[in-house]
């Protein structure tokens, strides 16, 4: 005989204690959305603060570096081709990075000297890049140490006398 009966399915209860433990995590949850949003850009604050503060005096000891008397408007600048290298990560693989210089001439360098001398510059760029680890290049706290030893690498390379400071233009890593 054919009985029109539904299968009885069992009722599932919810638990209180299973509900109030999804309301506590939704809370807590919330409530560090909230906290993040209103206290964030007040803990992070001082610390761009102080960075900004101090990229602005290493800028300004920079531009005072070889001159004497000089503005902090750069005189003469010349850009360098982009240089492409390969340089080696610490586990072997090799990495193409793609390095825009360009150099601010003393106002007796014509256009003419930086074309004799801007191979020298090349060559010192890329001996210092190669002789670097991938890592080193790309971590962003070395940043900072990389500009500064290839501007000193590459001044040295073209003479004191011919430039008095080298820019990072571009700066690319694969």
């Amino acid at each position: 005989m054919a009985t029109d009966e539904e299968p009885v399915q069992p009722k599932v209860e919810k638990s209180p204690k299973r509900l109030l433990g999804i309301l506590v995590i939704s809370v807590l949850i919330a409530g560090a959305a909230v906290t993040g949003t209103l206290f964030g850009p007040r803990l992070l604050a001082p610390r761009v603060a102080a960075a900004s503060e101090n990229d602005d005096i290493a800028d300004a000891g920079k531009a005072g570096e070889g001159t004497e008397g000089a503005e902090s408007e750069p005189t003469n600048p010349q850009g360098f081709a982009a240089i492409v290298v390969d340089v080696k990560s610490k586990r072997g693989e090799m990495h193409h990075m793609r390095v825009g210089l360009s150099v601010e001439l003393t106002e007796k360098t014509t256009k003419e000297e930086f074309e004799r001398y801007q191979p020298r510059g090349r060559e010192a760029a890329i001996a210092y890049l190669r002789s670097r680890t991938f890592e080193e290049l790309t971590e962003a706290s070395e940043f900072e140490n990389v500009s500064r030893q290839l501007n000193e690498v590459i001044i040295r390379a073209m003479g004191e006398h011919h430039c008095t400071r080298v820019v990072i233009t571009d700066y690319v890593a694969q």
